[in-house]
C-alpha cells in the first residue's frame, strides 16, 4: 500500500504539482493518515533541483568517510587477523549504517538527513572522533545535513 501511495506522490510531483496540490488531490481520494507521512517525507521538484549539487556533495563526503572507515577496519583485520569473528562483524556496523544513509540521502529522504545529523553528533562523544581527523569527518557532515534538512523540509515538514 505504501509503495502505491509513494509512487502516486512521485508521479504528481514529476507533473509539476506542489505539495499543497498533491495534498488536495489525495485527500479527496483517501484517508489523510495514509498519505500524509509519505508527503511529509517528499521534497518538491523545485527544491530538489536547487539543492541537487549540495546533496551530491553530502553523498560524496559520506561515501568517502564510509570507505575510509571500512579501509581502516579491513587494514586492521589484515594486520592482526580475525581473533574474534563477532567483533570483526560488529566493526562493520558503522560502514553499513553509512551505506544505508547514503541511499536515503541520495533519494532526498527526510529521515536520512535527521539520522545523519544525530549519529555524527553522537559520534563526537567517542574519544577517537575528537581528534582532528574525526572532526574533519563529522563537522561537514553535520553542517551539510542540518542545512539541507532545514532548507528541504521547512516547518517540520507540513507545508499544506
Amino acid at each position: 500500500m505504501g509503495n502505491k501511495i509513494e509512487e502516486r506522490i512521485i508521479i504528481f510531483s514529476e507533473q509539476g504539482k506542489t505539495k499543497k496540490e498533491i495534498y488536495r488531490i489525495l485527500s479527496k481520494e483517501m484517508d489523510e493518515e495514509k498519505f500524509e507521512r509519505f508527503l511529509r517525507n517528499h521534497v518538491d521538484l523545485s527544491k530538489k533541483e536547487s539543492y541537487y549539487a549540495l546533496n551530491l556533495l553530502l553523498v560524496a563526503i559520506l561515501t568517502a568517510v564510509t570507505f575510509y572507515k571500512a579501509g581502516i577496519i579491513i587494514a586492521s583485520i589484515e594486520d592482526a587477523g580475525i581473533d574474534n569473528l563477532i567483533v570483526a562483524i560488529w566493526s562493520f556496523v558503522v560502514p553499513g549504517v553509512n551505506i544505508y544513509l547514503i541511499w536515503l540521502i541520495y533519494r532526498f529522504n527526510r529521515l536520512g538527513y535527521i539520522f545523519l545529523f544525530i549519529l555524527y553528533a553522537i559520534s563526537l562523544l567517542r574519544p577517537e572522533n575528537r581528534s582532528l581527523i574525526g572532526l574533519i569527518q563529522a563537522v561537514p557532515l553535520m553542517a551539510l545535513s542540518g542545512f539541507l534538512y532545514l532548507k528541504l523540509f521547512p516547518k517540520s515538514g507540513k507545508e499544506w
